[in-house]
């Protein structure tokens, strides 16, 4: 039985109770990559594949090189571009993400930094609250992986967080996200949230990058003796508990991985440090 499916056994129903801190962001957006210039046609028929022919709403030629569209999924409204030139380093340096980016392969970032096309993915002020976010979120992930199955794709940026996902890496997550779509205690965390690793004065730190957008605090582990992959999926479990509503963690809260390993939260600045058996 692994972490996901031990946390999910035990994890309670949401509750509406458990508000976050902080606002959550109401505009959620992505950028795909694409390794060449794409007919939108190619497009619309990769989304209407997936959600059908009434998904694509409104395709708007604004310009030779930009193209607008509006989808409608699930009953919510989508607002996309298309942009068949490459992506400029202020919507997001990749020269200066790739170092940092741990799902991205070499040999798809060294694609990256020649791609010739991008695409944004946009839901504005469904994520008002934590429902909406969430669902604005699954939405966006669900469009991007109809698209990353194109050939021509790349990988995708969410450039608030600088998390860079290679097309193997989003493929992977996309898949168990349409198998678990209907499953309330589920989130893709993975395509949402950006976990790194950081040492200073002595001490090694191992965290998140993406929970404010939901309204928590950024979740991280103060000098953790386990592997970095053992911490990573437990700050993603972790994450997933909060954002379905089944988790809020406090400063001076404990919380328990197994029945001798105990830590306790610490509100360190703007961040909630776990601290003790991990």
């Amino acid at each position: 039985m692994g972490l996901f499916d031990k946390f999910k056994k035990k994890a309670a129903p949401a509750s509406p109770s458990l508000t976050p801190p902080f606002p959550t962001q109401p505009d959620t957006t992505l950028k795909l990559l694409f390794s060449r210039q794409l007919p939108v046609e190619e497009l619309t028929q990769a989304i209407s594949r997936r959600f059908g022919s009434e998904a694509v709403a409104r395709v708007d030629q604004l310009h030779p090189a930009a193209v607008c569209l509006l989808l409608r999924i699930d009953g919510v409204e989508l607002w996309c571009s298309y942009m068949a030139f490459p992506l400029p380093p202020e919507e997001g340096d990749l020269r200066e993400l790739l170092p940092h980016s741990l799902f991205v392969t070499p040999e798809e970032g060294e694609a990256m930094l020649g791609g010739k096309a991008f695409f944004v993915a946009g839901q504005k002020e469904l994520g008002a609250d934590l429902a909406g976010k969430r669902r604005a979120c699954i939405l966006l992930s669900r469009l991007c992986g109809a698209l990353m199955e194109l050939p021509e794709a790349q990988g995708c940026l969410n450039s608030g967080i600088g998390l860079l996902l290679g097309r193997r890496f989003y493929l992977h997550h996309a898949e168990i996200l349409e198998r678990e779509k209907e499953d309330t205690g589920y989130f893709p965390a993975p395509l949402w949230i950006a976990l790194s690793q950081a040492e200073n004065h002595g001490h090694r730190a191992i965290g998140t990058d993406g929970l404010r957008q939901f309204g928590f605090y950024e979740l991280f582990f103060l000098d953790p003796k386990e592997e970095w992959a053992q911490s990573y999926e437990k700050l993603y479990m972790m994450s997933i508990l909060q954002i379905t509503g089944r988790e809020l963690y406090r400063d001076k809260d404990t919380i328990r991985f197994g029945p001798e390993a105990q830590a306790v939260f610490r509100l360190l600045k703007d961040r909630l440090a776990v601290v003790g058996d991990i």
